[in-house]
């Protein structure tokens, strides 16, 4: 029908001008909202290219962290990490112990965790469920390592080895782990290296 209706006005005897005001005033609105439809798929387009993506997420789960420490502590670890991209981004968020630990949980199965901060309850708890990933340090005594029996080799070391946390309340007297499901194992590497550790991952 619509078809039809443009080749009447096409095939008649009236002005340029005419058919054109009769073609617009047939398909304005379908103008606009085609418009409007470009508009909006180009402006998701743009939005999606410039996405933050997550470059690495460092997280502390304890009894007790100081919130306006986290903002600080991610300004050190993207000064560190160096990440290239603008959209690239470096993460540093605490989780206390209670309702908020939900969140962790939910965060830590979703793999959005590169390596963790805990204390030594948590480690007792999460070790017991085989999610961390065993790892050696060139050079490190056996004696400074946290294992578990689940594990054959170490899964921790103790957090006072790092030079970053010195100056933080919140990262004191914790255990460091890495995930299991990181998918970001490079960063992970390139982490440690910057803190003066050769790091060797152990798959079993």
């Amino acid at each position: 029908m619509a078809q039809s209706k443009v080749r009447e006005i096409l095939r008649s005897e009236e002005s340029n001008k005419e058919k054109f005001d009769y073609l617009w005033s047939y398909y304005k609105t379908h103008v606009i909202v085609g418009i409007l439809a470009l508009l909006f798929s180009g402006y998701l387009f743009v939005d999606w290219l410039n996405r933050p993506i997550t470059y690495f997420h460092l997280t502390v789960l304890a009894p007790e962290v100081l919130f306006e420490e986290e903002e600080p502590l991610s300004r050190d670890l993207t000064e560190i990490l160096d990440p290239q991209e603008d959209n690239e981004t470096v993460y540093a968020s605490f989780t206390p112990h209670g309702q908020l630990a939900e969140r962790f949980s939910a965060q830590f199965t979703a793999a959005e965790y590169d390596v963790i901060l805990m204390d030594e309850f948590s480690f007792g708890e999460y070790s017991e469920y085989e999610t961390m990933q065993e790892f050696r340090i060139t050079g490190m005594d056996e004696d400074e390592y946290y294992s578990s029996d689940m594990y054959d080799d170490p899964v921790g070391i103790d957090s006072e080895h790092f030079p970053l946390f010195e100056d933080y309340t919140t990262t004191q007297d914790l255990i460091v782990v890495i995930p299991g499901n990181t998918t970001r194992r490079d960063r992970v590497i390139e982490f440690f290296n910057e803190q003066g550790f050769e790091l060797e991952f152990i798959d079993n």
